[in-house]
């Protein structure tokens, strides 16, 4: 549950300051699935194949048990929203630079 707790703290914390400075990540919303998409689909055939291989686990006592394929839930949501908090402190740096 704290992985799920950490996640969702993140991208309420990086949407209220979207919100603040009131900035675009995306041209269109087009553009924004097809970047979020392609990111989604590469960080989720990486993360599974590192898991299929071993190199990491997740301890389940920090998860909600929900599991798709080989990763729990919470991973598919990390593999949205760090690239959306990684967007967001880059635009807000392009803003103050």
């Amino acid at each position: 549950m704290e992985y799920l707790i950490g996640l969702i703290s993140v991208f309420l914390v990086c949407t209220a300051i979207k919100l603040r400075y009131n900035f675009r990540l995306f041209k269109s919303t087009k553009e924004g699935l097809l970047v979020m998409g392609s990111l989604f689909v590469i960080g989720s055939v990486w993360d599974s194949f590192a898991v299929l291989r071993g190199y990491w686990n997740y301890r389940e006592q920090f998860l909600v048990g929900i599991r798709i394929g080989v990763m729990p839930l919470e991973e598919y949501l990390f593999v949205l929203v760090i690239p959306f908090l990684t967007l967001v402190v880059h635009r807000i740096i392009e803003k103050r630079i």
